[in-house]
């Protein structure tokens, strides 16, 4: 018996205006959006994705590592459920970690919006984070190191209470290899571990990875996908941004090894 698992991440429903936008985070994120991002984050790909999914892939369980929006606006939130729907409504388990952009701001609106694009999304596997998500094979630990920050930075912060959480469930007496979800790399890189963009407090779950006790960690934040994996498929994979990089990817496990295979959005084996 094997367990398949489809993988993206960072979609980044286009930024929108509103007026109270002004007064907080949310009007750094729309000039980002705007004027650095735009044209780079082709939103079709999304509903490619959906379909390669649903018709092709046909997995046993969809992972998303977060930023589904731009800057929190409950009508980027409506937007990126829209285009989602078609997997929500398959049925198909969905786990998901927040990402940096999810939680842009305080706004309560925004807050609102984001805890009703979480159950919605969520829905046929419904679970506090961090929670898991357990297969005959497989312990998926989903975590949520979201938090909203100042406008120069986007960081995440990995509480002692996840770590403690993370700890415990990678020092199970249980067969079953554990699989961190989450939006931040733990492992990472100089760019992930840099002032603007680090994780903060990563370290007690970076030696779990480390020492094995987390047999994979896969994650987003970071859009250029890469992955550091040993000869079994143990390590971190970074899944990269579907509507930038155009990837989708495949994971299967099978006999005690993780295979990956990168996609587009389309299906097609990407190069």
């Amino acid at each position: 018996m094997s367990t398949k698992f489809a993988l993206f991440s960072d979609i980044h429903e286009h930024a929108v205006f509103s007026p109270r936008a002004l007064l907080d985070k949310r009007f750094f994120g729309l000039m980002n959006s705007t004027f650095c991002r735009h044209g780079a984050y082709r939103m079709e790909r999304i509903d490619a994705a959906v379909r390669t999914i649903l018709d092709s892939l046909r997995p046993d369980l969809v992972i998303f590592t977060g930023d589904a929006v731009s800057t929190s606006d409950p009508r980027e939130f409506e937007a990126a459920l829209k285009q989602l729907h078609p997997l929500i409504e398959s049925g198909m388990p969905i786990l998901f970690s927040p990402g940096n952009h999810d939680r842009y701001v305080r706004d309560r609106a925004c807050c609102e919006a984001f805890e009703h694009f979480r159950a919605e999304l969520t829905k046929h596997c419904p679970m506090e984070l961090p929670g898991v998500y357990e297969t005959p094979e497989l312990r998926f630990a989903v975590i949520d190191c979201a938090r909203p920050f100042t406008p120069v930075l986007s960081c995440g912060e990995m509480t002692p209470e996840t770590a403690d959480f993370l700890e415990h469930e990678a020092t199970k007496d249980d067969p079953r290899p554990l699989v961190c979800v989450g939006h931040f790399p733990l492992r990472g890189n100089e760019k992930l571990k840099s002032f603007r963009h680090r994780l903060i407090h990563y370290e007690r779950a970076e030696a779990l990875l480390n020492a094995g006790k987390i047999a994979l960690s896969v994650a987003g934040h970071i859009h250029m996908p890469f992955q550091h994996l040993d000869a079994r498929g143990y390590g971190e994979l970074v899944v990269g941004s579907l509507t930038k990089k155009d990837i989708l990817r495949e994971i299967t496990f099978d006999n005690g090894t993780f295979t990956v295979r990168d996609l587009n959005s389309n299906g097609q084996p990407r190069n």
